[in-house]
């Protein structure tokens, strides 16, 4: 999540404040934040530097941010928080899948869905 001291705004085109919650190394890591927001009826928005050329590891530099409205800032922080407490509490192994739903139970024995 976003320090504090270091928050970024933006001005949205019909002229909300956008206010930066998190920030992400990566443009899949932050499409999941993203998508988990918005799940939870909070529309987010993603920017990041046009330098795709950038490898992932720049720090700062390579960081893809998640805005969302000066209005839902605190409930998406609050979401952000729980969610990731929960993926603390998670059993750490190979055989956990996590799904915005939490753990997901896989039967290997059961024939693949369709698509």
């Amino acid at each position: 999540m976003a320090d504090k001291s270091q928050v970024h705004t933006i001005q949205a085109s019909d002229g909300t404040t956008l206010i930066e919650i998190a920030a992400a190394p990566n443009s899949d890591e932050a499409d999941l934040l993203c998508g988990f927001l918005e799940s939870e009826g909070i529309p987010a928005r993603i920017v990041h530097a046009d330098a795709r050329i950038l490898p992932s590891n720049m720090g700062a530099l390579g960081d893809v941010r998640v805005y969302v409205a000066q209005d839902d800032e605190h409930r998406a922080l609050a979401l952000l928080r729980q969610r990731e407490a929960e993926y603390e509490e998670l059993d750490d192994d190979t055989e956990t899948l996590v799904t915005d739903d939490g753990p997901a139970d896989i039967d290997e024995n059961a024939p693949p869905e369709k698509e």
